[in-house]
C-alpha cells in the first residue's frame, strides 16, 4: 500500500497524465513545488515508486512519468503493487 506521500505523487503524475497525454511527464522540481510535503519527503517517494516500478525517470534523473502499472494503481487509489 503506498503511504500518503506516494500516492500524492502517484495522483500529481496521473493528473499530468490526464491532461497531456501518457506517460504524463513532470521534472522532478515541479513535482517537488507542487506537493505540499518537505521536499526530502516526496524525493523519497520518488525514488520508493521508481524502485517498486511504478514511476519511471529520463537518463538524467531529472523528470519522472507513470508507467502504465503507476497509472492504474493511482486510479486503483492505491491498492498496489508496492510492497512496504
Amino acid at each position: 500500500m503506498p503511504t500518503a506521500a506516494e500516492q500524492q505523487v502517484l495522483a500529481l503524475l496521473a493528473k499530468e497524465w490526464d491532461y497531456t497525454g501518457p506517460p504524463g511527464i513532470l521534472d522532478i522540481s515541479d513535482v517537488v513545488a507542487a506537493l505540499p510535503l518537505a521536499p526530502s519527503e516526496t524525493l523519497e517517494a520518488v525514488k520508493t515508486l521508481f524502485a517498486c516500478g511504478l514511476i519511471d525517470m529520463n537518463t538524467l534523473k531529472s523528470s519522472a512519468f507513470l508507467t502504465p502499472e503507476g497509472y492504474d494503481t493511482a486510479r486503483d487509489d492505491g491498492e498496489s503493487h508496492l510492497k512496504s
